[in-house]
């Protein structure tokens, strides 16, 4: 009995599954047999130098790690992850290592310390460790302490026999929207779990089911108009070089900055709109000039309107954007829940493509992008013309699975997959302990309501009047496409520290279908 003690060798399985409607992560542990069967000789741990990474994370912020996995899998297909849970994975497993083991995960996950969010119907965050009955003595006391002190994990023991209480657990977590994510955990000594969710919705939808959105100003000849959803249905929208028929909804925004009356100069529209209007009374052709305003007070009238148009400003929903020669961006809120609220970020590059792009993203790059976002107010916009954003966004739903050990491999993550070489000893105290495979998966789901996303670890027009006076002045318009024709990467993030929650890439959206003008 005492050989076989002394002959077993662990092998930890860490699997990370992200998944849509649900965002969790999960380590997997798994322990084998070792086939050593001498005795172990007592060896002095040496202190390694700390190691720095490039991609070492300094801050809750969006950092360069949050990016690296875009560009290690930089295919060109539908793309999502969850740097939240690779971090918080990361970090509950370094907690269990020692040596070199930690410091090739400190060099890149640092001083990271995770900020603790407040569950509720809209977001789930929650940690757990469970143990097999029959392997409770072998997990060390100090790091199930540390687990429930700095991670609020809980701390579960079952007998394995069935995988039921862990799959209750992950449902749980997911607001049901993740079950039966094991079959079997029999040969299983522990698993460490992250699991996170979000269900939230944006603070205002996209396009408006059933209110309009128009802009015209008397007397300029503008018009703009969103549509209803209710009346119109979804949008077609041509994506990918017009290869594909994709599901979108329209956004806009109009700021009138154009001075008419400064520029045009008064006394010139009082003496072309006056000789235009005296003309219309003296022909009568509607036959209601003896009930008009005379023409002084007319253009009084019309002066005034003019004047009034002039700094106006409204949109038909909330949004930031930002555009510029190389690329275009449009962000927007998701509803507050218990403090926190999430970002949603896009960004189309204009001149490359994304897989180019992406190859020479950096962060700095990034919060430059965030940090000109531009928000729907009057100085944002250029003084002299009347400025139109119009947009069409696409939905979007997939799920992903990241090449995890071989992105963390890269990151010089090694040892920890090396039975040789792994040190677990703050997690366990059976021999040869290592992480014998790791898994990320998620699922994201975008759309006019607001997103879902889940995670595991285991991973109308205007017409003219037929008869009446009418003197429109021709304006100057300067357009903003805000479009997402062409595939783009997003950032879902904590708006208040920075924190990514998930990234990702859209290559294909939803494809457009007749039923979407009745789907709502």
């Amino acid at each position: 009995m005492e050989e076989k003690k002394k002959g077993k060798k662990v092998a930890i399985i860490i699997v990370v599954i992200l998944l849509l409607l649900a965002i969790a992560a999960f380590l997997l542990v798994v322990f084998g047999k070792d086939l050593l069967n001498k005795k172990e000789s007592k060896t002095t741990k040496t202190k390694v130098e700390e190691k720095y990474s490039p991609y070492r994370i300094k801050s809750n912020n969006l950092e360069l790690f949050d990016l690296r996995f875009l560009q290690l899998e930089n295919e060109q297909t539908n793309k999502v992850y969850s740097p939240l849970s690779l971090k918080t994975a990361l970090g509950m497993l370094n907690e269990g290592t020692d040596g070199e083991t930690k410091e090739q995960i400190t060099s890149v996950i640092g001083d990271y310390k995770m900020k603790k969010y407040v569950n509720s119907a809209n977001m789930s965050f929650a940690n757990a460790l469970f143990v097999k009955d029959s392997y409770k003595q072998n997990i060390i006391k100090d790091y199930v302490n540390t687990l429930n002190n700095k991670y609020n994990a809980e701390v579960v023991y079952d007998s394995f026999q069935t995988p039921n209480n862990l799959n209750n657990w992950l449902k749980s977590k997911t607001f049901n929207l993740i079950d039966n994510v094991f079959d079997d955990i029999s040969d299983m000594d522990f698993i460490l779990s992250n699991a996170l969710a979000i269900d939230m919705e944006w603070v205002n939808k996209i396009q408006s089911e059933e209110d309009e959105y128009k802009v015209e100003f008397p007397h300029e000849d503008y018009f703009y108009y969103v549509s209803p959803l209710m009346g119109s249905g979804y949008h077609t929208l041509k994506f990918n070089n017009n290869t594909q028929n994709v599901k979108s909804a329209q956004l806009g925004a109009v700021a009138n900055r154009y001075d008419i009356v400064n520029a045009l100069g008064e006394s010139k529209i009082r003496e072309e709109v006056g000789k235009a209007y005296s003309e219309y009374l003296a022909k009568d052709e509607c036959g209601t000039a003896a009930q008009e305003p005379d023409v002084n007070t007319y253009l009084n009238t019309y002066i005034k309107e003019l004047n009034a148009n002039y700094q106006k400003i409204s949109n038909s929903t909330d949004f930031y954007f930002y555009d510029d020669e190389n690329i275009k961006a449009f962000a927007k809120d998701l509803k507050e829940y218990n403090g926190t609220t999430l970002e949603y970020i896009g960004i189309m590059p204009k001149k490359d493509n994304l897989s180019d792009y992406i190859t020479n993203l950096d962060d700095t790059k990034v919060k430059e992008i965030i940090n000109n976002l531009k928000t729907i107010e009057l100085n944002n916009f250029k003084d002299g013309v009347i400025t139109e954003i119009d947009g069409y966004i696409p939905m979007f739903k997939f799920d992903y699975k990241l090449k995890l050990q071989e992105d963390l491999n890269t990151l010089g993550i090694k040892n920890v997959f090396d039975a040789n070489k792994a040190d677990l000893s703050k997690l366990t105290n059976s021999k040869g302990a290592y992480i014998a495979q790791v898994a990320h998966k998620a699922n994201i789901e975008f759309s006019n309501e607001g997103i879902k996303a889940g995670a595991v670890t285991m991973a109308g027009g205007l017409g003219a009047a037929d008869c009446g006076f009418r003197y429109d002045y021709d304006v100057p318009v300067e357009k903003i496409n805000l479009t997402f024709d062409n595939p783009y990467l997003f950032f879902i993030r904590d708006k208040e520290s920075g924190e990514v929650w998930f990234t990702g890439t859209v290559y294909e959206p939803i494809a457009w279908s007749d039923e979407m003008n009745y789907n709502f």
